[in-house]
Order: structure tokens, then sequence, then C-alpha cells
């Protein structure tokens, strides 16, 4: 794994971000300091402020060895001093959720066996989550950490309820509706359990008895959770109404906002939003800004607009570093990202000079150049290869 050059520096420079003063470190730094598959934890400048390499890329042999041809003996590293708090970092320890998904598969293990359970110990992991949310300084919420990285039986349920407790921490919820959203949250789906897996893994389209059996299972969830918890009413009305739709068109009680719990609304977006960008036996993953689209022509219609607006809001699909490719077809590094706008980041764009030296453009804020956008991400290799 490539290690991250770390650097000190006291030079100070002012700026303006968004209307406020930040600072920028700009430090002089030798080539000799720079080693060949290091990760960049700044922008590296030349002496006319042309970007080189970009905050996230790996210091490569070819880029050493073309710097020192082209007489380079120093760089300036470009550091923003706000840079830990735009770059989202682990959601909620993974210590945290490796015990919370241990507690989950004892409890629907004993629930499936028709045992009465204890929902203490996920109760406690709910707390330490709802304590890592509220104790979270990003603006956008760090859904780079919530994308699956395995084939874990209940990732979908810990990440709807991750994703919930931001939206409610951005609602303004207070901490005993947290506790009761994470649980909620987590045991949305317990009633996937009395369906054949058959149908749950069916890679074509269900048929309309499959379905029926499929939009039953909210209410076998609160019929396990009566019969065999302590939970109260808030939490397995969750489950219960996380398919129900403000207009009345969900199941299983067409019910319409009013009737529907504000935890219940906060968990239908979460579970959307998570299932729409993740593989299904049935279909791929859909793109980040689709299912954006998908929320906003939702909301106020099928899904509570305040609770998408919170969710949009704080959603940052980019972290500085990454590499994407235009409306334009040119390529570009995300330099900043918009607390504002996460979905219009501050953008560089790659150019070639008439020699063929690779660098990269001032700044843009995508906030205002409304006719460029971005039409995707370029990939891992790619990025090393800028």
């Amino acid at each position: 794994m490539a290690n991250t050059l770390k650097l000190k520096s006291d030079i100070i420079i002012r700026g303006i971000k968004l209307g406020e003063v930040y600072r920028i470190k700009k430090v002089n730094i030798p080539i000799s300091k720079l080693e060949v598959g290091e990760v960049l934890p700044f922008n590296l400048l030349d002496s006319r402020d042309r970007v080189l390499l970009s905050r996230g890329q790996v210091i490569t042999s070819e880029f050493i060895e073309k710097a020192q041809k082209d007489g380079y003996s120093s760089f300036l590293a470009e550091i923003w001093e706000e840079d830990e708090e735009l770059v989202a970092r682990e959601d909620v320890p993974l210590e945290i959720k490796k015990k919370t998904l241990e507690n989950m598969q004892e409890i629907l293990e004993d629930l499936s066996q028709g045992k009465t359970t204890s929902i203490v110990p996920l109760g406690q992991n709910v707390s330490q989550m709802a304590e890592e949310v509220k104790a979270h300084k990003e603006l956008v919420i760090p859904l780079i950490q919530l994308k699956k990285h395995d084939d874990l039986t209940f990732t979908h349920s810990l990440n709807v309820a991750v994703i919930s407790l931001f939206i409610a921490k951005f609602l303004g919820l207070k901490d005993e509706e947290l506790t009761n959203l994470g649980l909620g949250a987590l045991l949305h789906d317990l009633g996937k359990l009395v369906i054949p897996p058959e149908i749950l893994n069916k890679p074509s389209k269900l048929s309309e008895e499959e379905y029926e059996i499929v939009q039953k299972h909210p209410l076998s969830a609160k019929n396990i959770l009566d019969e065999k918890t302590q939970l109260s009413e808030k939490v397995k009305e969750i489950p219960l109404q996380h398919h129900e739709r403000i207009d009345g068109s969900g199941y299983l009680f067409h019910l319409t906002k009013k009737k529907i719990s504000i935890l219940s609304r906060i968990v239908a977006v979460a579970d959307v939003y998570e299932a729409l960008t993740s593989n299904r036996p049935y279909r791929k993953s859909l793109p980040i800004p689709e299912v954006v689209e998908y929320l906003m022509g939702n909301a106020g219609y099928k899904l509570d607009d305040k609770v998408v607006g919170a969710f949009i809001r704080h959603l940052s699909p980019y972290q500085v570093g990454d590499l994407i490719k235009l409306s334009t077809g040119e390529e570009a590094v995300v330099s900043r990202i918009n607390p504002v706008l996460p979905f219009r980041p501050i953008i560089r764009i790659k150019k070639q000079d008439e020699q063929g030296n690779v660098y990269f453009s001032e700044e843009i804020d995508l906030s205002y150049s409304l006719t460029l956008t971005i039409i995707s991400e370029i990939d891992m290799k790619s990025r090393m290869n800028l």
C-alpha cells in the first residue's frame, strides 16, 4: 500500500472561500523529498502556480525523471487549511460497524428461530453510531464510506442506518429520536426473514404473486418485533412504514404523509438511495447523479421534500483529488468540495502546453459555470497516469 507523504510548514497565505477567510499554506519542497509510490496529500505546483500533480495522485518514477530532466530542483506544495474538514473521513469507525453487524446477526438468528431476544446490545451500538455522527464536523455526508466493499448479509441495513442518522442530524432531531431512528433503520428489513431466498434473490422480474409476498415484509417485521422484543412503538413503526409514500401510493396500508412518522420518512429516503446505488440480483447499481435526480423528482410527491432536501444538500460524491470527465470531453481534477453545492465542486481542467507538458488550469467553480457538467469519474489507474 502506498504511503502518504507528510510535510510541515509555517508559510501562510490568505484567501477567500464562499465569503469567508481561509488560509493556504505554500511550502517549498525539494525534489529529493519526493519518493516514488507516495500519495500526495497536497497539490504540487511549479513557480507559476500551475498544478503539476494533484492531491491524491501517486508519485511515479516517470514524474521524478521528467521533472529532473526539465530542470526542477523543487516545487511548491499547496496546502488548504480546511482540507481535513472538506475531505470525508470514516463516517463511523469500522470497529463499531463490525460489532453492530455481529450483534445484528445474532439477534436475527434468534428471531428466525422463534426465540425471544434482547435488543440492548444493538441499542448500545446505535448510541455509539449516533455519537460518531453528531461529532462529525464535515458539512457533507461521507458516502464514500457507505459504498459496499463486501458481501456482508446486513450491510444494506447498516448503511441505511448510518445514512438515516446523518439526515436526522441535519434535520436537528433530538438524541432520543436518533436512538429510535438508528434501531428502526437497522431492523427495517427484518420482515424479509420470512421471504423465501429464491424470491429475494430472483434475477428477473417478480411475478404478481411473488410481489404480494414481498409487500408483506413490513407487517412481518412488526409482528416479529411485537412478539419477541420489548422495543418502543416508535422503533417498531419504522419497519412497518418504511415502504409507505406520502402520496398514499406505498405499501402496506397506503398511508399519507401526516400518518407516516418522520423517522419512517427519513428511513424511506435512505432506503431508496442505498438500494438504487447498490447492485441487486436483477439490476446493476445506478450512478449517484441519476439516483439524486430520482430523489429530487419524487420529493414532495412520494418522498418527504424536507428529508430529501436535507440529504441532497449534504451529499458529496466527490473527494479532493478525484479525476473526472466533463461534458466538454475534457478531464479535470477536483481541487475543493463546495459545501453549499457538493455536486458542483471546484475543479482544475487538465491542459497541455505546446511542448506536450501536462498542467492544470486555474480553479473553476462549477456552481457558477452552469454549462459545464461532470459526466463521469475516471478510475484510479487513470488517476495515477494523469
